[in-house]
């Protein structure tokens, strides 16, 4: 008797809200600390951008509540410097007190993703649990928590987005689109490119059973979540803040940028996805399917083709742009690249055959296209600007599949979270051994 209490006691602890959510604040808590409340500085790639970001939030901190629009030279909306301007002041609004301000909005997010897995998919507990702690530790996300970067702060909001109108497609109340162009509006004036969640939003609104009435009137509040973006821009007059450059239109470099977002639909999907779901690929695609499937992966590879041409396959910055130096290369472009560009063309070509039947997959579905898109608004890529929303979607749709999930799927997330927080300790040992 007392074995099966003890038995049920950790089950329930296994599947616990409060449990899960403790173990994923754990790694931010032990970073806090052993860097003494952040005082000294996280060791952690691509953070060189810090002290700007640093500079123009201890800048709106002086003037609050007033926000500065343009001439802080940086490429981010407005709104994120106020937000964490607004929330360090209280605490003295020193660079430690605004990396802990990032930290903090950093581990809300991981909270968002759970809460999506869990609540709003009916992912399994323990499943929505390890895919979250993926996420947390992941290489463009964990080390970004812990210095005053733009990325992590915008990613809450474009959780909290996705969140309502997930809640939006399953049952299409007024409140809930409200709240995501609320969502969908801060995260736009944080980082514009966030105005891909907007896709998503449009698709949920059109595909709701509604009265033409009621559809219009809530296409009118997707508009107005428009607004704030569509008013910086006119008061900037183009895309970025004036002063940071003149943006040119590179055909060539924005089809690049889509292609290697694609390499990382590639990467990411190959090691989320069930294995029960990628054995019945064939299965669930048919015959049309299937020809769907490797066409899309035909596309990519003419794309690619394309950017092999000699002084077309300049790469971006990230970890994958990095690791392709080490592949032999077919016409100056990189193995890697041949290989993961159609598998991830070809795995949203598989997404949209085979995984749109319920409201829910329809919009994360669309919002992976609309990711993909949104990496050709920028004349340069970086991983991390596409890193955490692809993954997040993936995770999202991996975790929601109606297939079982069998130990060597368990095995194979756990040690990709393994590797992440393997890349993190690479930084952290340079930092503490001695030179």
């Amino acid at each position: 008797m007392e074995v099966t209490v003890l038995q049920s006691r950790a089950a329930r602890l296994s599947e616990s809200r409060a449990v899960h959510v403790a173990i994923l604040a754990l790694p931010f808590v032990v970073v806090i600390i052993a860097f003494r409340g952040l005082g000294h500085s996280f060791p952690v790639y691509q953070a060189g951008d810090e002290i700007v970001h640093a500079q123009i939030v201890a800048s709106v901190a002086h003037i609050w509540p007033r926000p500065i629009l343009s001439g802080y030279y940086a490429w981010s909306g407005p709104f994120v410097y106020w937000l964490l301007a607004t929330l360090a002041l209280p605490f003295g609004a020193s660079l430690m007190v605004i990396r802990l301000v990032v930290a903090t909005l950093s581990c809300a997010t991981c909270v968002t993703a759970y809460v999506i897995l869990r609540d709003r998919l009916g992912a399994p507990p323990r499943i929505a649990f390890v895919f979250t702690l993926m996420l947390a530790v992941s290489a463009f996300f964990f080390g970004e928590s812990f210095r005053v970067l733009t990325d992590n702060p915008t990613w809450l909001f474009v959780a909290l987005a996705l969140e309502r109108v997930l809640a939006f497609s399953q049952e299409p109340r007024t409140g809930r689109l409200i709240a995501f162009a609320l969502f969908a509006a801060t995260a736009t004036t944080m980082r514009q490119v966030s105005v891909w969640l907007f896709l998503p939003g449009m698709l949920a609104v059109l595909s709701a059973p509604l009265p033409t009435r009621r559809r219009l009137a809530h296409l009118g509040i997707l508009a107005l979540g428009l607004t704030p973006l569509v008013a910086v821009l006119a008061y900037w007059g183009g895309p970025l803040p004036p002063g940071t450059g003149a943006i040119t239109f590179d055909a060539v470099a924005r089809l690049r940028n889509i292609l290697l977002s694609l390499a990382v639909t590639g990467v990411y999907a190959g090691l989320l996805l069930p294995a029960a779901e990628l054995r019945a690929t064939r299965l669930r695609l048919g015959r049309g399917g299937v020809v769907t499937v490797v066409s899309a992966a035909a596309v990519g590879l003419i794309a690619l083709v394309i950017l092999s041409l000699p002084g077309a396959a300049t790469l971006g910055m990230g970890l994958l742009a990095r690791s392709s130096v080490w592949y032999p290369a077919i016409e100056g472009t990189s193995v890697l690249w041949w290989v993961l560009v159609p598998l991830g063309a070809a795995i949203v070509a598989y997404l949209l055959y085979a995984h749109t039947s319920r409201p829910t997959d329809r919009v994360l579905v669309t919002a992976l296209i609309a990711v993909l898109l949104s990496a050709a608004l920028s004349a340069t890529w970086y991983q991390r600007y596409v890193d955490f929303p692809i993954l997040l979607i993936l995770a999202a749709l991996a975790a929601s599949a109606h297939v079982e999930f069998h130990f060597l799927d368990r095995l194979r997330w756990l040690i990709v979270v393994a590797l992440s927080l393997a890349w993190t300790m690479i930084f952290v040992l340079a930092y503490f051994l001695p030179n």
